[in-house]
């Protein structure tokens, strides 16, 4: 990450804001590697996918499953969704937003372009050279948690699988 023209004013109580340009990027990743996870994160975690975390959750829910893998698979998916709903490091004027909201609007608004509403939103962040590098930076951050929780869970299911459960 670098700083062009950088200004810190502090507001006190832990805040700072930032004004001039950033810049950030994430090495050994190139765009294949970014949109190979996105459609990965978003058949997990839309909820009428078939093989989404909510679907694969009523099979962990049946009867014949060991109670102690309902139990894991519920933990992994309630430490997901509290990060998720949790507030991101970004505050736009007074809001403050969850984690949620500004992934799905980086999904859903640039990366899959498919909500015009959330595309211009996404298209104001991504032009205001102080916070765009930030909300990347969140972004990539809520991938990786998603990338330790969906690979966990693929451990998982391994386990079952290979205890004929």
């Amino acid at each position: 990450m670098a700083f062009d023209d950088l200004r810190v004013e502090n507001l006190g109580d832990g805040q700072l804001y930032f004004s001039g340009k950033l810049k950030s990027w994430v090495p050994d990743l190139d765009e294949d590697d970014i949109d190979a996870f996105v459609l990965t994160y978003r058949l997990l975690t839309q909820n009428n996918d078939r093989l989404s975390l909510a679907r694969i959750s009523e099979l962990y829910n049946q009867d014949w499953m060991p109670s102690e893998a309902t139990s894991r698979f519920r933990e992994a998916r309630t430490h997901l969704n509290n990060y998720l709903d949790s507030a991101a490091t970004l505050e736009f004027g007074t809001q403050r937003i969850a984690i949620r909201q500004l992934v799905d609007i980086v999904l859903y608004g640039g990366l899959a372009h498919s909500n015009e509403s959330k595309a211009e939103l996404f298209c104001l962040w991504v032009n205001n050279l102080t916070i765009s590098g930030l909300m990347w930076v969140e972004f990539m951050a809520a991938m990786k948690e998603a990338l330790f929780v969906f690979s966990y869970l693929r451990r998982l299911n391994e386990t079952v699988i290979e205890a004929g459960a």
